[in-house]
Protein backbone atom coordinates (compact mmCIF):
# COMPACT_ATOMS: atom_id res chain seq x y z
CA UNK A 1 0.00 0.00 0.00
CA UNK A 2 1.31 3.45 -0.89
CA UNK A 3 0.57 6.34 1.44
CA UNK A 4 0.33 9.60 -0.46
CA UNK A 5 1.10 12.67 1.58
CA UNK A 6 -1.26 15.55 0.78
CA UNK A 7 -0.03 19.09 0.34
CA UNK A 8 0.38 21.05 3.54
CA UNK A 9 1.04 24.68 4.26
CA UNK A 10 4.56 25.97 3.69
CA UNK A 11 6.85 24.93 6.49
CA UNK A 12 8.56 27.43 8.72
CA UNK A 13 12.26 27.18 9.51
CA UNK A 14 12.63 28.62 13.02
CA UNK A 15 15.66 28.18 15.20
CA UNK A 16 16.06 24.63 16.46
CA UNK A 17 14.50 24.02 19.88
CA UNK A 18 16.93 22.16 22.15
CA UNK A 19 15.78 19.41 24.41
CA UNK A 20 17.73 17.47 27.01
CA UNK A 21 19.10 13.97 26.35
CA UNK A 22 16.58 11.17 26.47
CA UNK A 23 15.98 9.54 29.83
CA UNK A 24 14.64 6.06 30.31
CA UNK A 25 11.38 5.57 32.21
CA UNK A 26 8.97 2.73 32.67
CA UNK A 27 6.06 3.38 30.40
CA UNK A 28 3.07 4.91 32.12
CA UNK A 29 0.55 5.83 29.50
CA UNK A 30 -2.35 8.20 29.91
CA UNK A 31 -5.46 6.45 31.27
CA UNK A 32 -8.94 5.87 29.93
CA UNK A 33 -12.11 7.21 31.48
CA UNK A 34 -13.72 3.77 31.37
CA UNK A 35 -11.32 1.53 33.23
CA UNK A 36 -11.50 -2.23 32.93
CA UNK A 37 -10.07 -3.58 36.19
CA UNK A 38 -11.01 -7.21 35.53
CA UNK A 39 -7.86 -9.29 36.14
CA UNK A 40 -6.96 -11.83 33.48
CA UNK A 41 -4.33 -14.55 33.60
CA UNK A 42 -1.97 -14.42 30.65
CA UNK A 43 1.01 -16.49 29.57
CA UNK A 44 4.23 -15.24 28.00
CA UNK A 45 3.90 -16.79 24.55
CA UNK A 46 7.30 -15.62 23.36
CA UNK A 47 9.83 -12.87 23.97
CA UNK A 48 12.92 -11.48 22.30
CA UNK A 49 15.33 -8.54 22.38
CA UNK A 50 13.93 -5.93 20.01
CA UNK A 51 16.92 -3.60 20.60
CA UNK A 52 19.60 -3.01 23.22
CA UNK A 53 17.94 -3.27 26.67
CA UNK A 54 14.47 -3.52 25.10
CA UNK A 55 12.53 -6.76 25.34
CA UNK A 56 9.45 -7.44 23.22
CA UNK A 57 6.88 -9.74 24.79
CA UNK A 58 3.78 -11.46 23.46
CA UNK A 59 1.09 -12.32 26.00
CA UNK A 60 -1.84 -14.67 25.35
CA UNK A 61 -4.81 -15.54 27.54
CA UNK A 62 -4.16 -18.52 29.81
CA UNK A 63 -7.51 -20.00 28.74
CA UNK A 64 -6.68 -19.67 25.04
CA UNK A 65 -9.59 -17.31 24.37
CA UNK A 66 -9.32 -13.98 22.51
CA UNK A 67 -8.30 -11.01 24.60
CA UNK A 68 -10.42 -7.83 24.86
CA UNK A 69 -10.29 -5.46 21.87
CA UNK A 70 -7.34 -3.08 21.73
CA UNK A 71 -7.38 0.24 19.89
CA UNK A 72 -4.34 2.11 18.68
CA UNK A 73 -2.80 3.96 21.62
CA UNK A 74 -4.20 1.57 24.26
CA UNK A 75 -2.23 0.13 27.15
CA UNK A 76 -2.56 -2.63 29.71
CA UNK A 77 -1.84 -2.77 33.44
CA UNK A 78 0.60 -5.60 34.03
CA UNK A 79 0.60 -7.07 37.57
CA UNK A 80 4.04 -8.36 38.50
CA UNK A 81 4.85 -11.12 41.04
CA UNK A 82 6.07 -8.66 43.68
CA UNK A 83 2.68 -6.92 43.69
CA UNK A 84 3.68 -3.87 41.63
CA UNK A 85 1.60 -2.78 38.65
CA UNK A 86 3.13 -1.23 35.55
CA UNK A 87 1.48 0.20 32.44
CA UNK A 88 2.69 -0.78 28.97
CA UNK A 89 1.38 0.31 25.58
CA UNK A 90 0.28 -2.26 23.02
CA UNK A 91 1.89 -2.32 19.60
CA UNK A 92 -0.81 -4.41 17.92
CA UNK A 93 -4.30 -2.87 17.66
CA UNK A 94 -6.89 -5.57 17.02
CA UNK A 95 -10.66 -5.90 17.56
CA UNK A 96 -10.23 -9.53 18.69
CA UNK A 97 -6.57 -10.13 19.54
CA UNK A 98 -5.25 -13.59 20.31
CA UNK A 99 -2.23 -11.94 21.93
CA UNK A 100 -1.00 -8.57 23.15
CA UNK A 101 2.49 -7.35 22.32
CA UNK A 102 4.39 -4.93 24.52
CA UNK A 103 7.99 -3.76 24.70
CA UNK A 104 9.86 -2.96 27.91
CA UNK A 105 13.00 -0.86 28.28
CA UNK A 106 15.34 -1.85 31.09
CA UNK A 107 15.65 1.49 32.87
CA UNK A 108 18.89 2.06 34.80
CA UNK A 109 16.89 3.55 37.69
CA UNK A 110 14.24 0.84 37.58
CA UNK A 111 12.16 0.35 40.72
CA UNK A 112 12.03 -3.33 39.87
CA UNK A 113 9.45 -3.60 37.10
CA UNK A 114 11.55 -3.23 33.98
CA UNK A 115 14.54 -5.00 35.53
CA UNK A 116 12.41 -8.04 36.38
CA UNK A 117 10.76 -8.17 32.97
CA UNK A 118 13.94 -7.76 30.92
CA UNK A 119 16.29 -9.83 33.09
CA UNK A 120 14.13 -12.48 34.75
CA UNK A 121 10.79 -13.01 33.02
CA UNK A 122 10.79 -16.31 31.13
CA UNK A 123 8.72 -17.68 28.28
CA UNK A 124 5.80 -19.69 29.63
CA UNK A 125 5.50 -17.59 32.79
CA UNK A 126 2.01 -16.66 33.95
CA UNK A 127 1.14 -13.06 34.80
CA UNK A 128 -2.02 -11.08 35.44
CA UNK A 129 -3.16 -8.03 33.51
CA UNK A 130 -6.12 -5.69 33.39
CA UNK A 131 -7.32 -3.48 30.59
CA UNK A 132 -6.77 -2.42 27.93
CA UNK A 133 -7.71 1.22 28.32
CA UNK A 134 -6.92 4.23 26.22
CA UNK A 135 -6.48 7.96 26.66
CA UNK A 136 -4.01 8.35 23.82
CA UNK A 137 -6.72 7.80 21.28
CA UNK A 138 -6.21 8.17 17.55
CA UNK A 139 -8.58 10.57 15.79
CA UNK A 140 -9.36 8.59 12.67
CA UNK A 141 -11.02 11.53 10.86
CA UNK A 142 -7.96 13.77 10.36
CA UNK A 143 -6.73 14.72 6.89
CA UNK A 144 -3.02 14.25 7.67
CA UNK A 145 -0.95 12.83 10.51
CA UNK A 146 2.54 13.37 11.90
CA UNK A 147 3.59 10.53 14.21
CA UNK A 148 6.64 11.06 16.43
CA UNK A 149 8.16 8.33 18.59
CA UNK A 150 11.08 8.94 20.93
CA UNK A 151 12.90 5.80 22.10
CA UNK A 152 10.58 3.34 23.83
CA UNK A 153 7.72 5.67 22.88
CA UNK A 154 7.65 3.65 19.67
CA UNK A 155 5.11 1.24 21.19
CA UNK A 156 1.82 3.19 20.93
CA UNK A 157 2.97 5.09 17.84
CA UNK A 158 3.68 1.85 15.99
CA UNK A 159 0.12 0.78 16.76
CA UNK A 160 -1.14 4.06 15.29
CA UNK A 161 0.85 3.53 12.11
CA UNK A 162 -0.69 0.08 11.73
CA UNK A 163 -4.19 1.48 12.13
CA UNK A 164 -3.62 4.35 9.71
CA UNK A 165 -2.34 1.91 7.10
CA UNK A 166 -5.51 -0.14 7.55
CA UNK A 167 -7.60 2.98 7.01
CA UNK A 168 -5.53 4.16 4.04
CA UNK A 169 -4.79 7.51 5.69
CA UNK A 170 -1.77 9.67 4.86
CA UNK A 171 0.88 10.06 7.55
CA UNK A 172 4.55 10.64 8.18
CA UNK A 173 6.46 8.75 10.86
CA UNK A 174 9.45 10.22 12.70
CA UNK A 175 11.45 7.86 14.93
CA UNK A 176 13.97 9.59 17.24
CA UNK A 177 16.66 7.49 18.95
CA UNK A 178 20.03 8.18 20.51
CA UNK A 179 21.77 5.27 18.73
CA UNK A 180 20.72 2.98 15.91
CA UNK A 181 21.00 -0.10 18.14
CA UNK A 182 18.28 1.40 20.37
CA UNK A 183 15.72 1.52 17.54
CA UNK A 184 13.27 -1.25 18.47
CA UNK A 185 11.06 -2.64 15.69
CA UNK A 186 13.01 -0.76 13.01
CA UNK A 187 12.99 -3.69 10.57
CA UNK A 188 9.26 -4.07 11.09
CA UNK A 189 8.70 -0.36 10.52
CA UNK A 190 10.75 -0.37 7.33
CA UNK A 191 8.71 -3.27 5.98
CA UNK A 192 5.42 -1.73 7.10
CA UNK A 193 5.68 2.00 6.37
CA UNK A 194 6.42 3.34 2.87
CA UNK A 195 9.97 4.68 2.63
CA UNK A 196 8.77 8.18 1.74
CA UNK A 197 6.78 8.37 4.98
CA UNK A 198 9.37 6.93 7.41
CA UNK A 199 12.12 9.13 8.87
CA UNK A 200 14.72 7.77 11.30
CA UNK A 201 16.58 10.41 13.35
CA UNK A 202 19.69 9.00 15.06
CA UNK A 203 21.18 11.56 17.43
CA UNK A 204 24.65 9.99 17.54
CA UNK A 205 24.87 10.17 13.74
CA UNK A 206 23.12 13.41 12.77
CA UNK A 207 22.38 15.32 15.96
CA UNK A 208 19.00 16.36 17.25
CA UNK A 209 16.32 17.28 14.74
CA UNK A 210 14.71 20.70 14.49
CA UNK A 211 11.31 19.77 15.86
CA UNK A 212 9.48 22.86 14.62
CA UNK A 213 10.71 22.27 11.07
CA UNK A 214 9.94 18.58 11.40
CA UNK A 215 6.26 19.03 12.26
CA UNK A 216 5.63 21.97 9.97
CA UNK A 217 2.78 24.42 10.43
CA UNK A 218 -0.66 23.80 11.84
CA UNK A 219 -2.45 23.00 8.60
CA UNK A 220 -6.19 22.37 8.78
CA UNK A 221 -6.92 18.97 10.32
CA UNK A 222 -3.26 17.95 10.54
CA UNK A 223 -2.75 16.06 13.81
CA UNK A 224 0.51 15.40 15.64
CA UNK A 225 0.94 12.43 18.00
CA UNK A 226 4.07 12.20 20.17
CA UNK A 227 5.20 9.65 22.73
CA UNK A 228 8.62 9.63 24.33
CA UNK A 229 10.73 10.89 27.23
CA UNK A 230 10.00 14.11 29.10
CA UNK A 231 12.59 16.27 27.35
CA UNK A 232 11.20 15.49 23.92
CA UNK A 233 7.61 16.10 24.98
CA UNK A 234 8.46 19.40 26.66
CA UNK A 235 10.16 20.56 23.46
CA UNK A 236 7.23 19.36 21.38
CA UNK A 237 4.79 21.28 23.56
CA UNK A 238 6.89 24.38 22.95
CA UNK A 239 7.04 23.74 19.20
CA UNK A 240 3.26 23.31 18.98
CA UNK A 241 2.32 26.15 21.34
CA UNK A 242 0.47 27.98 18.56
CA UNK A 243 -1.32 24.88 17.27
CA UNK A 244 -5.00 24.23 18.03
CA UNK A 245 -5.03 22.06 21.15
CA UNK A 246 -7.27 19.45 19.54
CA UNK A 247 -4.63 18.77 16.86
CA UNK A 248 -1.76 17.98 19.27
CA UNK A 249 -1.61 14.77 21.29
CA UNK A 250 0.99 13.62 23.84
CA UNK A 251 1.68 10.61 26.01
CA UNK A 252 4.13 11.02 28.89
CA UNK A 253 6.24 8.50 30.77
CA UNK A 254 6.42 10.48 34.01
CA UNK A 255 4.46 13.13 35.91
CA UNK A 256 6.48 16.34 35.60
CA UNK A 257 3.74 18.26 37.43
CA UNK A 258 4.99 16.82 40.72
CA UNK A 259 8.23 18.75 40.22
CA UNK A 260 6.35 22.08 40.29
CA UNK A 261 5.68 24.13 43.42
CA UNK A 262 2.15 23.58 44.79
CA UNK A 263 -0.32 26.42 44.30
CA UNK A 264 -0.65 26.99 48.06
CA UNK A 265 0.33 25.54 51.40
CA UNK A 266 -1.88 22.61 52.26
CA UNK A 267 -4.31 23.05 55.13
CA UNK A 268 -7.03 20.87 56.63
CA UNK A 269 -10.07 20.37 54.43
CA UNK A 270 -13.56 19.01 55.10
CA UNK A 271 -14.24 16.34 52.46
CA UNK A 272 -17.79 15.20 51.70
CA UNK A 273 -18.62 12.11 49.63
CA UNK A 274 -21.85 12.98 47.86
CA UNK A 275 -23.10 9.49 47.00
CA UNK A 276 -22.43 7.81 50.33
CA UNK A 277 -23.04 10.83 52.55
CA UNK A 278 -19.82 10.19 54.41
CA UNK A 279 -17.26 12.80 55.31
CA UNK A 280 -13.87 13.26 56.92
CA UNK A 281 -11.17 15.87 57.45
CA UNK A 282 -8.18 15.77 55.15
CA UNK A 283 -5.00 16.50 57.06
CA UNK A 284 -2.24 18.77 55.67
CA UNK A 285 0.35 15.98 55.76
CA UNK A 286 -1.59 13.32 53.82
CA UNK A 287 -2.81 12.81 50.29
CA UNK A 288 -6.49 12.48 49.56
CA UNK A 289 -5.92 8.87 48.61
CA UNK A 290 -4.33 8.21 51.99
CA UNK A 291 -7.28 9.87 53.73
CA UNK A 292 -9.75 7.73 51.79
CA UNK A 293 -7.82 4.61 52.73
CA UNK A 294 -7.62 5.77 56.36
CA UNK A 295 -11.40 5.96 56.37
CA UNK A 296 -11.76 2.46 54.87
CA UNK A 297 -13.04 3.78 51.54
CA UNK A 298 -11.97 1.51 48.71
CA UNK A 299 -10.23 3.49 45.97
CA UNK A 300 -8.40 1.68 43.16
CA UNK A 301 -4.92 3.03 42.47
CA UNK A 302 -1.86 1.63 40.76
CA UNK A 303 0.87 4.24 40.43
CA UNK A 304 0.38 6.79 43.26
CA UNK A 305 2.12 9.27 40.97
CA UNK A 306 -0.78 10.77 39.02
CA UNK A 307 0.04 9.00 35.78
CA UNK A 308 -2.00 5.79 35.58
CA UNK A 309 -5.44 7.36 35.98
CA UNK A 310 -6.97 4.58 38.05
CA UNK A 311 -7.95 6.89 40.93
CA UNK A 312 -9.98 9.43 38.93
CA UNK A 313 -12.88 10.93 40.94
CA UNK A 314 -15.52 13.44 39.91
CA UNK A 315 -15.41 16.84 41.62
CA UNK A 316 -18.82 18.32 42.55
CA UNK A 317 -17.69 21.35 44.54
CA UNK A 318 -14.42 22.85 45.70
CA UNK A 319 -11.24 24.01 43.98
CA UNK A 320 -8.37 21.61 43.35
CA UNK A 321 -4.64 21.94 42.79
CA UNK A 322 -4.40 19.41 39.96
CA UNK A 323 -1.02 17.71 40.21
CA UNK A 324 -1.60 14.85 37.78
CA UNK A 325 0.35 14.34 34.58
CA UNK A 326 -2.71 13.42 32.55
CA UNK A 327 -4.95 16.43 32.06
CA UNK A 328 -4.04 19.43 29.93
CA UNK A 329 -4.52 22.97 31.23
CA UNK A 330 -7.99 23.26 29.73
CA UNK A 331 -9.11 20.03 31.39
CA UNK A 332 -7.67 21.12 34.73
CA UNK A 333 -9.50 24.44 34.47
CA UNK A 334 -12.79 22.56 34.09
CA UNK A 335 -12.13 21.18 37.60
CA UNK A 336 -14.57 18.30 37.19
CA UNK A 337 -12.14 15.37 37.66
CA UNK A 338 -9.24 14.92 40.05
CA UNK A 339 -6.69 12.17 40.58
CA UNK A 340 -6.70 11.66 44.33
CA UNK A 341 -3.25 10.11 44.66
CA UNK A 342 -1.49 13.43 43.98
CA UNK A 343 -4.04 16.28 43.74
CA UNK A 344 -5.38 18.22 46.72
CA UNK A 345 -8.13 20.76 47.44
CA UNK A 346 -6.96 24.36 47.72
CA UNK A 347 -9.78 25.46 50.02
CA UNK A 348 -11.44 24.35 53.22
CA UNK A 349 -14.09 22.11 51.65
CA UNK A 350 -14.36 19.55 48.86
CA UNK A 351 -17.33 17.53 47.60
CA UNK A 352 -16.57 14.38 45.58
CA UNK A 353 -18.79 12.14 43.47
CA UNK A 354 -18.25 9.09 45.68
Amino acid sequence: MTIARPAVAARQQPQAIPYPPQRDFELTPKPAANIDLTPRAVVVRRQWLAADDIKAIELEAADGMPLPPAQAGAHIDLHLPDGTVRQYSLTNPDPAPMHYRIAVLRAPDSRGGSRYIVDELAAGATLTLSGPRNHFELDETAADYCLIAGGIGITPVLAMARRLLELGHAFEFHYLVRDRNRAAFLDELQALVPAAALHLHVESESGRPDLAALIGTAADNRHVYTCGPAGLLDAMQHATAEWPAEQVHFERFANTALQQTPESDAGPCAVTLQQSGRGFELQPDETLLEALERNDIDMPCCCREGICGTCAVGVIDGEVDHRDGLQDEEEKAMNDVMYVCVSRPTGSHLVLDL
